[in-house]
């Protein structure tokens, strides 16, 4: 076997990425393949050398010594000499682009049609289509093998019965692993068996559509309603529920935070509503909230004269 020209680097997120390219060609159930080869061959949580250059072997994935060892000494957390499969594993997962993590989200909330911010274990698999997964449409895999791989990839969340986002978020993070640097087949995979075409989730629905209009109103009405109005705070409420769910404190909320910005004040529409006006407002996939409340409740032919309090 002849090593590409990638394996020669020997950084550590250099071979990281290699990785993550070599379970790439694999497809993307490699992932759960390569842990499952590890606790194999490993001892509980802890892999030597030899035991990671195996298990790696076995998954199809093959690096140099020098990676291997280089590799191991990265994760080694206890001056063991064995590497942390844990820290390994995460790692490796790395971090969700803001275009997937939009299209998580989107998923997870239409499979949560109550909208209490959990999904049903057995609710989830209802909903997913192993027909449209583009291996399934191109012949490649049969329907029954990536409803299979779906089990395995969320392996452990049949026994909890339910999930959150933060939970959806790590299941989907193994996925996220084995499709390094290509969003559109990331969407294409999960966005495929959801039932979601990011082309039309972004609708050309503008500022101006009634639906948006209409929304802006109860919005400015339940926000009224929590204030204390004649001491000229309507804005600056929002403005504090904002900020209470912006875990980033980034002055900006994901489409998650929008949503429980939204059941605070007790705004009850409908999620697809509710997510076409928070993409209007949004700028790269994140809402800016408090240039959102100043537009919300600004008089267009006054300049504003309220001053936000942090």
């Amino acid at each position: 076997f002849v090593l590409p020209m990638t394996a020669l680097r020997s950084q550590p997120q250099d071979i990281l990425q290699e990785i993550r390219v070599q379970l790439l060609n694999i497809g993307e159930h490699a992932f759960v393949d390569m842990q499952m080869m590890m606790k194999e061959f490993g001892d509980g949580d802890k892999l030597s050398k030899t035991e990671l250059m195996n298990a790696l072997t076995k998954s199809g994935i093959f690096l140099s010594l020098v990676q291997l060892s280089t590799i191991v000494r990265a994760f080694d957390l206890d001056g063991s000499g064995q590497l942390d499969v844990d820290a390994f594993s995460k790692a490796l997962m790395g971090e969700y682009s803001p275009r997937r993590l939009r299209l998580l989200e989107i998923v997870f909330n239409k499979i949560d049609k109550n909208g209490n911010k959990k999904i049903e274990y057995k609710e989830m698999m209802e909903q997913f289509n192993p027909e449209g997964h583009p291996s399934v449409q191109s012949s490649l895999l049969t329907a029954d093998v990536v409803m299979d791989r779906m089990k395995i990839v969320f392996d452990g969340a049949h026994k909890k019965g339910w999930l959150d986002f933060e939970d959806f978020k790590m299941y989907y993070a193994k996925m996220n692993a084995t499709i390094p640097n290509n969003d559109d087949l990331f969407s294409e995979v999960v966005g495929g068996t959801w039932g979601i075409r990011e082309n039309e989730e972004k609708k050309t629905i503008t500022k101006d559509d009634p639906k948006v209009k209409t929304m802006l109103e109860i919005l400015k009405e339940k926000v009224r309603q929590k204030s204390n109005t004649h001491l000229g705070n309507i804005n600056t409420t929002l403005y504090k529920l904002f900020k209470f769910f912006d875990k980033n404190r980034n002055e900006t909320v994901s489409l998650s935070e929008w949503m429980e910005v939204l059941g605070r004040l007790g705004v009850t529409v409908g999620k697809d509503i509710a997510t076409d006006v928070y993409y209007v407002f949004a700028k790269d996939d994140e809402l800016e909230y408090k240039e959102f409340v100043e537009m919300l409740f600004s008089n267009p032919n006054q300049p504003m004269k309220h001053r936000f309090i942090s």
